[in-house]
């Protein structure tokens, strides 16, 4: 009896000491998406926000932004606790705590004007070297999320209004001409080549694009787009600043290629993940070699 007694409390001593489980872990599963504008938290974990209530709800949102317009429209909830993901390391921290980093040269999340909290001032500072800004505390940050606010609706707008009328090149064409991958998916990387007799192709990246212009020899391309990497609309191909290599993956290929229409925004890729810039027919030219590569 003893030691059945014995072995009770040490199997509960074992499952007492047990660390509980982190409820800060699944915020992203709690609230995929965002409260206000429905876009996927997983993608923003770098600057999404968690608020809780005193009545032990909460709501999620992908960026200061949301959380501004959500606070506006719920005065009535009490917050009792608000996190936001540390830019560096995308774990949550103490957004009124953080070191916010405002402005700067990168677009910031459903914000022209960029607002990203860091939990280490050193980290804030290598940001703020590499992409420009200004170090401010929480209440700069919000109060700057309101009065960027008017603008940053119409520039939201603007952008819907270009999606809804830039991505018809989805709508002709949905999926890759030769792989079947949807488009849509892989629209900062799609490309579309219309031809001088009236025909057209929409692939999924410039590695189908290249299979295109060698399965169609006799064609002679009037024009060729591209999705610009960043803000995903078709830009001439030719004309693009393309950055090649670095430690992203590319489309149906291992080393990637990817397009800007400027040059700023070719150079702020490279310095976050490596490459060169280099032209369209350098990039096609890497494209083909890479199916050496791919098919050996």
């Amino acid at each position: 009896m003893k030691k059945m007694i014995v072995l009770l409390c040490s199997i509960g001593f074992i499952f007492s000491s047990a660390p509980a489980a982190d409820p800060l872990q699944d915020d992203i599963s709690a609230h995929p998406t965002c409260e206000i504008c429905g876009m996927d938290r997983q993608a923003y974990a770098y600057s999404r926000m968690l608020l809780e209530f005193d009545d032990k709800t909460s709501a999620g949102t992908c960026s200061i932004h949301c959380t501004a317009a959500w606070m506006a429209a719920h005065r009535e909830k009490t917050i009792v606790r608000m996190l936001v993901g540390d830019h560096a390391t995308e774990q949550l921290i103490a957004a009124q705590k953080a070191l916010w980093v405002i402005g700067g040269k990168q677009a910031g999340v459903m914000s022209k004007r960029a607002k990203w909290a860091f939990h280490q001032k050193a980290a804030a500072e290598v940001f703020i070297n590499d992409h420009g800004g200004t170090l401010g505390a929480y209440s700069d940050a919000v109060k700057a999320a309101f009065a960027d606010m008017r603008d940053d609706i119409k520039m939201l707008q603007e952008k819907k209004r270009q999606d809804l009328t830039g991505m018809t090149d989805i709508k002709t064409h949905p999926e890759c001409k030769y792989c079947g991958m949807d488009r849509r998916m892989y629209d900062y990387s799609r490309m579309l080549v219309e031809y001088t007799d009236g025909t057209s192709g929409g692939s999924c990246s410039i590695h189908c694009t290249a299979i295109d212009l060698a399965m169609n020899p006799g064609l002679v391309p009037r024009a060729i787009m591209v999705g610009d990497y960043r803000t995903k609309k078709l830009i001439d191909a030719q004309k693009a600043y393309w950055v090649i290599g670095g430690d992203r993956y590319g489309v149906m290929s291992i080393r990637g290629k990817w397009a800007f229409e400027e040059k700023a925004d070719a150079e702020d890729f490279i310095r976050e993940h490596s490459g060169k810039v280099g032209s369209f027919d350098e990039a096609l030219q890497a494209a083909f070699e890479d199916m050496y590569e791919i098919l050996r």
